[in-house]
C-alpha cells in the first residue's frame, strides 16, 4: 500500500517533502504502513526516499532525537482493514439479523488495529513473513483472542487449521520481550472446565509478557439459523467458571504478583454472584472486554457521591439499561434518591432485536427501548449509556436516531459515559463547567 503524504510539520517541513508525495523508505526500510513509520521514528536520524506526483524520486536526511516524530502525516496510514478468515462457531457477526447497515457485517481481524485500538485478533490471517514483521517491529501490546490453548479445541472453535499453534506464536512473543493481553470466549461444553484451566495455566506461564486474560461468556442471538447449535450458559456453568478463575487467581497472585485471569461481569451476573471489589481488577486492564465495569462504575460513583452535599432536588428522571445490570443500577438509584431527592425509574429493557438471551446494555436498539418504555413514567429526562450508540453518532444499532427515539417517547434524552461519576453528575444536572 503506498503511503501518500497529506502534510508535513516540524523537522520534515524544510526537507522538500510535501503533501501529495509518496513515502517509499526510511533508513533503507520499506514503509508499508503507519506501523513501519512509527517504528523508524525511534531512530536518531531519518534518511528518507520519497516520490513526487510526477514520478521523480527524491531523498532527504533529517537529524532528530531518538523517538522524536519526523513530522509526516498520511492520508491513510493503514489502507484497507484486514478482514477475518475464520468461521468461529460463536461469531457474533454471523448472528446479526439481515438488513442492517453494511459496515456492521465486516469482520475485523487486523493486528494493526489491535495495537492502535485494542481490538482482539486471532492471528490466523498473519502469514509467517508478516508475523516476523510484528516481531521485528516489536509491536506490543497486542490483544489476542486465544479461546483455548489446546490446538484441537481452538481449531474447532475458530473453524480452520490455521488456528493451531497459538502457544508457539505466543512463546515467540515472550522470547522477543513483547507483551500481550488475551481473551477466552467460553462456550459451555467446549472450552470450559479442564480446557479452560489448561488455557489459564498455559498463558500464565508466559507472564510477565502475558499481561492478563479475560474470560467472557459466549453471546447468542436469536438469529442463528444454519449455525452450530450452542446452548445458553446456565447459572451452574457460569458459577463453575467463576470458581476456576477465582481459585487460580489465589494460586497465581503470590507467584506472579498479579491475579492474571479475570471474569467478565456477565459471568458473575449469570452465576448470581456479587461483583468483586474494584481493587481485585488491578487497574481494570480488560474493562473494554466487559471485565470490571460494574466495580469501576461503583468506585467512581462513590467518589462523587461522597463529595456532594445532601440536598433535595425534587425531580424525576429515568434510566433504560440491559436487564443484566438493572438490579445493580437500582441499588445505585436508591442511594441517589435518599441523599439528593431525585426519583429515578430504572427500566431493564428486554432485547427483542437480538433475542432475550442478549442482556447487555450496549446491544439495546432504539426500537427495543421505545417498546420497553411505552407508557412508562419517564420523568423530566431519560438517561442512556453512550455504548448504545455507534461510531460517535446519535444512531442506534437498528439505525433509529436519538432524536427519533426522543420524539417517540416524548422526553429528552441524555447519553452518559460508562463512568459512575459521570452518571451521578448527569442525574444531579451538574455540568463539566460547574464541576470545575
Amino acid at each position: 500500500m503506498p503511503l501518500i503524504i497529506s502534510g508535513v510539520s516540524g523537522k520534515a517541513r524544510k526537507s522538500g517533502i510535501a503533501a501529495g508525495d509518496t513515502l517509499l523508505s526510511i533508513n533503507k526500510e520499506a514503509m508499508l504502513d503507519l506501523i513501519d513509520y512509527i517504528s523508524v521514528c525511534e531512530d536518531d536520524h531519518a534518511d528518507i526516499v520519497f516520490k513526487k506526483p510526477n514520478g521523480t524520486l527524491k531523498t532527504a536526511r533529517i537529524k532528530k532525537e531518538a523517538g522524536e516524530d519526523i513530522g509526516i502525516e498520511f492520508e491513510d496510514g493503514f489502507g484497507k482493514t484486514r478482514g477475518c478468515v475464520n468461521n468461529c462457531m460463536f461469531c457474533f457477526v454471523d448472528q446479526l439479523p439481515k438488513g442492517m447497515r453494511e459496515s456492521l457485517y465486516f469482520k475485523d481481524d487486523d493486528w494493526r488495529m489491535s495495537l492502535i485500538m485494542g481490538n482482539y485478533v486471532t492471528l490466523t490471517n498473519v502469514a509467517e513473513n508478516e508475523f516476523q514483521r510484528i516481531l521485528d517491529r516489536e509491536v506490543s501490546p497486542l490483544y489476542i483472542s486465544v479461546h483455548a490453548t489446546d490446538d484441537d479445541v481452538r481449531e474447532r472453535m475458530i473453524g480452520q487449521k490455521r488456528a493451531r499453534g497459538i502457544m508457539d506464536r505466543l512463546r515467540r512473543f515472550a522470547e522477543a520481550g513483547m507483551s500481550f493481553h488475551a481473551q477466552a470466549v467460553v462456550v459451555p461444553g467446549v472450552n470450559d472446565g479442564e480446557v479452560l484451566e489448561k488455557t489459564i495455566r498455559d498463558l500464565a506461564s508466559l507472564a510477565p509478557c502475558a499481561l492478563s486474560l479475560a474470560v467472557v461468556p459466549v453471546g447468542l442471538t436469536c438469529h442463528r439459523e444454519g449455525l452450530e447449535k450452542i446452548s445458553p450458559m446456565t447459572k451452574e456453568e457460569a458459577a463453575a467458571i467463576v470458581e476456576i478463575i477465582e481459585r487460580l487467581q489465589k494460586e497465581l497472585l503470590p507467584e506472579l504478583e498479579t491475579r492474571f485471569v479475570f471474569a467478565a461481569d456477565e459471568l458473575y451476573i449469570k452465576a448470581g454472584l456479587p461483583f468483586p471489589e474494584a481493587e481485585t481488577y488491578e487497574g481494570f486492564l480488560q474493562i473494554g472486554d466487559g471485565v470490571g465495569m460494574a466495580a469501576n462504575f461503583r468506585e467512581s460513583f462513590e467518589l462523587g457521591f461522597k463529595s456532594e452535599e445532601k440536598c433535595d432536588l425534587n425531580k424525576t428522571v429515568s434510566l433504560a439499561c440491559g436487564v443484566d445490570i438493572a438490579p445493580f443500577m437500582q441499588e445505585i438509584a436508591e442511594q441517589i434518591e435518599e441523599k439528593f431527592g431525585v426519583r429515578i425509574h430504572v427500566y431493564g429493557i428486554e432485547n427483542r432485536f437480538f433475542g432475550e438471551t442478549i442482556t447487555v446494555t450496549g446491544l439495546l436498539t432504539g426500537q427495543d427501548i421505545a417498546a420497553g418504555l411505552k407508557g412508562k413514567e419517564l420523568g423530566e429526562q431519560l438517561l442512556l449509556s453512550e455504548s448504545m450508540l455507534r461510531d460517535n453518532t446519535n444512531v442506534f444499532l437498528d439505525d433509529m436516531t436519538k432524536e427519533e427515539l426522543e420524539e417517540a417517547l416524548g422526553v429528552g434524552i441524555m447519553t452518559v459515559q460508562g463512568d459512575g461519576y459521570d452518571f451521578l453528575m448527569a442525574v444531579l444536572g451538574i455540568t463539566e463547567e460547574e464541576n470545575g
